[in-house]
């Protein structure tokens, strides 16, 4: 978990943490009574609530599916059934009393004492997913430290104190596989800047390196090398001779050796590719940034229609205590910020800003702005008059809502509706009334924008080909059409990656977006009248926010001006073009598949030797003894050494497998939560006996602290003699911390 040096929680936080955006003190208000039921498979105990039927019903399916997958790469099994207990929504998960609210960066949870993974459903399938498989891998994490019974292992864990970027790295790749163009955007502007850590510096000091990004590209390295089921074998290792002597067994390399290597690597891989890149000052101007507007990081842009001002999320002045990241508003051409529109965190009106994925939106005529702010326990749709700085909610029988956006006549407002953890698209009207809904399936539908002529809207969505609900197969995002004449919903054609965040064009005639299909973050526009689609910049850093799904374009219709969220250099920073379309060449062909030979490859395009070979002083090595000799264990192993000579298990067949172990639902059981206490805390009981000047002689006692599996129910106990049974005393307590009203 963010912000935790020992592991006693462990987190999928989606990003570097945001400055200053937990904080202590919060009040853990219960604004809903949860009617909780539980779904048994053949490993999990999987917790939700009515609400959330059919979208906890093909978690419970991923959750088997993950666990066949990952057991496979641990080389290990669970012996008892786990927990994972979910919320439809951020919203609802932060009401969670196991941990508490862990702020917005937190997507979920995984604890130590009983191995339960705690999450919202994220809106799409394929996010989700791959947050469930990175908090398993927590799971089997705790598991192995405590050898197959929850709770036990905990002062081994202590010892160990397995770093961020061992827990977190390994997770996020084990989740996301090799191929990840947000992490490889962390990583060539590290090679670029000098910027590559140490694993010393690693382990040291996570907060001045992403865990998960940098600790990932470790393992992928890790695995690229070595294969991937070295991975499990490091972490069967660890809890018995440590993280040093493991890495040392199963690879004959020490951490500095390794992290040197893999610098290398780094380096090899991305520096060369630089010089064929863009610098985002060839193309677009700065707008937003420490040196031009103050605070540190800017993110979520929105620029009013005459490309005069633009609304952004970003921290203040350190000095003027403005730490959180809140809604501000600055001059579109030169960056001054103008001035605070909304302040977050400790506004009750406005106590977060979904500032991962949503984004605000000005009203055609620029005076208006509609954003979104969780407010007693729920997202509220506010629309903002921007100079007077008046509120005015609509208040909507949703649990989320993400990225509004105008209709061209400043009527209604299409948005993100969550309802169940599924999302679909909704319309309502400007003064609240008249909500109706635009889709109603699993598909995931968020970032809408609305055509000029009022007949389209344009949003992200995982309707591609490759879906398929059945072996839950899900598709990345795709740019996608609904049109609201008839309710036809289209995929726009010819997109391959993972494709974000729709803007129209002022003339209506084309959409840009961001998609990663070049393996960065990359600006795109589609051609209505061609049908082709045209890439629009090839640059270094990336236009991408915190998570690879979060918005970072707008498109400013009567000035024709485009503002995007650029990382480059460690920060996140917003730049502006004029008339975009004055950077579309030619028509974008992807590039032929090239099939290498098989076998693994090094960093830089090495085959590595799978034959023992003479690699350093025997003092420095260690050996295996396999069916055809000895090998040195820094070699990938040959392929006899595999039962019946079976290919290696890597992470991308793994992750690519749809069928591996996707369970029928009809073999669930189905049964209402059962309330059962186990024990959080006990004492270490003592006893003895000592006569003293009083005659007292017998002293002693102990404690005793249990919950049950939700963390809604506590029982307390204590006792303590004090010399002679008069002068004993007593202790009981049960809290219920289920309801509104909470007691003790």
């Amino acid at each position: 978990m963010r912000h935790r040096a020992a592991m006693l929680l462990a987190a999928f936080v989606v990003a570097a943490p945001l400055p200053a955006q937990s904080y202590f003190g919060k009040n853990q208000v219960q604004y809903d009574a949860f009617d909780w039921k539980v779904i048994e498979t053949e490993h999990f105990l999987v917790h939700y609530y009515p609400v959330e039927e059919t979208a906890a019903h093909d978690a419970a399916r991923m959750a088997e599916r993950a666990y066949g997958r990952l057991s496979r790469i641990f080389q290990h099994e669970f012996r008892e059934k786990k927990p994972i207990i979910l919320f439809s929504s951020r919203m609802d998960f932060a009401q969670n009393n196991v941990t508490g609210d862990l702020g917005e960066g937190t997507g979920g949870v995984t604890d130590a004492l009983r191995h339960r993974i705690i999450m919202p459903f994220t809106g799409d399938y394929g996010s989700f997913e791959q947050i469930l498989t990175h908090e398993m891998v927590h799971s089997f994490q705790y598991d192995i430290f405590a050898r197959g019974k929850a709770g036990a292992g905990l002062q081994t864990l202590a010892q160990v104190n397995p770093p961020l970027w061992f827990a977190e790295g390994m997770a996020e790749y084990l989740s996301l596989g090799p191929v990840d163009p947000h992490a490889a955007t962390v990583m060539r502007d590290a090679a670029l800047n000098g910027r590559i850590p140490t694993i010393e510096q690693m382990t040291i000091r996570p907060d001045l390196f992403n865990p998960y990004d940098v600790g990932q590209a470790l393992w992928e390295y890790i695995g690229q090398r070595w294969g991937d089921e070295t991975i499990g074998a490091i972490m069967q290792a660890t809890p018995n001779v440590g993280i040093e002597r493991a890495f040392r067994r199963e690879i004959g390399k020490s951490l500095e050796d390794l992290g040197d290597e893999w610098k290398e690597a780094v380096q090899v891989e991305h520096l060369p590719q630089i010089a064929s890149l863009q610098r985002a000052r060839t193309f677009s101007a700065p707008l937003l940034s420490e040196r031009r507007s103050g605070g540190a990081i800017f993110l979520a842009p929105a620029l009013s229609d005459d490309g005069e001002h633009i609304a952004f999320l970003s921290n203040g002045s350190f000095l003027r205590g403005e730490v959180f990241i809140d809604l501000w508003l600055a001059d579109a051409k030169t960056g001054k910020r103008i001035k605070r529109l909304v302040k977050s965190t400790t506004n009750p009106d406005v106590e977060e800003l979904r500032i991962i994925y949503s984004q605000s939106s000005f009203s055609p005529d620029g005076k208006q702005l509609a954003f979104v702010g969780q407010r007693k326990g729920k997202d509220v749709l506010n629309i903002l008059d921007v100079e007077r700085k008046r509120t005015r909610r609509i208040d909507l029988p949703l649990e989320g809502v993400t990225g509004p956006a105008w209709s061209p006549d400043g009527t209604q407002l299409v948005f993100s509706g969550s309802l169940g953890g599924l999302t679909d698209l909704y319309l309502v009207n400007v003064d609240g009334s008249n909500m109706r809904r635009l889709t109603n399936d699993r598909h995931g539908d968020l970032q809408p924008a609305w055509s000029p002529d009022g007949k389209t809207i344009a949003f992200a969505s995982d309707r591609g080909s490759e879906t398929d609900f059945e072996l839950l197969r899900i598709s990345d995002w795709k740019v996608t059409l609904y049109h609201l004449e008839d309710g036809r919903i289209e995929v726009v054609r010819g997109q391959s990656g993972h494709s974000l965040n729709p803007q129209w064009a002022p003339d209506g005639r084309s959409l840009a977006y961001v998609s990663s299909r070049t393996g960065i973050q990359n600006l795109f526009l589609y051609d209505f009248a061609d049908g082709s689609h045209y890439q629009l910049t090839n640059v270094i850093g990336g236009l991408t926010a915190v998570t690879p799904y979060s918005p970072v374009i707008s498109w400013a219709r009567r000035a024709d001006r485009l503002a995007y969220t650029y990382y480059e250099d460690g920060n996140y920073t917003v730049w502006t073009v004029d008339n975009p379309r004055l950077l579309k060449k030619s028509r974008y062909v992807e590039p032929e598949t090239q099939v290498l030979a098989a076998g693994p490859v090094a960093a830089g395009g090495a085959t590595l030797p799978t034959a023992m070979e003479d690699t350093g002083s025997a003092d420095r090595q260690s050996f295996y003894r396999t069916a055809t000799g000895f090998r040195a264990s820094s070699n990938v192993p040959d392929e006899n050494e595999r039962p019946g000579g079976s290919e290696a298990v890597t992470v991308a067949a793994l992750l690519d497998s749809a069928s591996l172990a996707l369970p029928d639902t009809s073999l669930f059981k189905t049964y209402a939560y059962k309330l059962r206490f186990s024990p959080d805390y006990i004492a270490q009981p003592s006893i003895g006996y000592s006569r003293d000047n009083y005659n007292r002689g017998v002293f002693g006692g102990t404690t005793i602290i249990l919950s049950d599996l939700l963390g809604n129910h506590s029982l307390a106990f204590a006792g303590e003699v004090n010399g002679r049974i008069s002068d004993a005393r007593a202790f009981a307590a049960y809290s219920n911390f289920s309801r509104r009203l909470q007691y003790t």
